[in-house]
């Protein structure tokens, strides 16, 4: 992790130096800065040897954020991003809870289990910082590729469920702890058992055409988060993961 942090420091120390060097040159060709927004569609993973993370899948958020982008050559650029990114994931059906939350008299560590909605919202300010290779098709559109680190700073956190059911012992329903139906609607903010800073890597495939005083564009691009997001082991060891899909459009400085 020393070795990532490391990494970025760099990143961010280049890219100071070739807006820096940019700055001198006088080129007008080579900034450009603009606006982006789209579908997020996150997913909580590598959580399941731990009851309280297992079994996520997919929910659907939303991206928006401001990009930049410098030419280093005719084929390569350099993307930072500073972003709003809704991440987290979903469990519907059967699923453990704490039991202490259930019953107080019952110890921390102990699993019950019901069937109900469950979704995990974890909202993020991040700031990706990627190396792009561009594919001229013509004078007016090109496609790339894009890769690099991101680094994210949690804003907020909350888990909302929602449904009734029967509560059980075990994750196969043989043993009924509770027979009558239990309500389980609910919003709870879940920012303090949640890291704060999440490191993690993006890249995507993407495609711009000029269109007036600038350019829009498209991409498709994938993260993953390499720090855990619980604090504590006992909730869970999940990592962040999302596709997003944006549109954007920028302007030459």
């Amino acid at each position: 992790m020393k070795k990532l942090f490391f990494t970025i420091f760099v990143l961010i120390s280049f890219i100071a130096g070739s807006f820096a060097q940019y700055s001198r040159s006088g080129d007008d060709k080579g900034l450009s800065v603009g606006v982006f927004g789209g579908l997020n569609i996150p997913r909580l993973s590598g959580g399941n040897g731990n009851e309280l993370s297992r079994d996520y899948s997919s929910r659907s958020g939303v991206a928006a954020g401001l990009t930049s982008s410098l030419d280093l050559s005719s084929h390569f650029s350099l993307r930072v991003d500073f972003m709003y990114s809704s991440e987290g994931g979903r469990r519907d059906g059967i699923q453990a809870f704490d039991a202490s939350s259930f019953s107080p008299l019952l110890p921390p560590g102990t699993y019950l289990y019901a069937s109900y909605n469950n979704e995990s919202i974890l909202n993020y300010a991040e700031i990706p910082i990627l190396l792009k290779y561009l594919f001229p098709v013509n004078k007016a559109s090109k496609f790339y590729a894009d890769f690099g680190p991101y680094v994210g700073f949690l804003l907020n956190a909350r888990q909302k469920t929602s449904g009734s059911s029967i509560i059980y012992a075990d994750r196969g329903e043989t043993i009924t702890v509770v027979p009558q139906d239990q309500s389980f609607d609910a919003s709870t903010d879940i920012s303090k058992s949640i890291n704060h800073l999440n490191v993690g890597l993006t890249g995507g495939l993407g495609f711009l055409q000029k269109l007036g005083f600038g350019q829009v564009f498209i991409d498709v691009r994938g993260a993953y988060g390499l720090m855990v997001i619980q604090k504590e082991k006992a909730n869970g060891s999940s990592h962040n993961g999302n596709l997003l899909i944006d549109l954007g459009y920028s302007i030459h400085l």
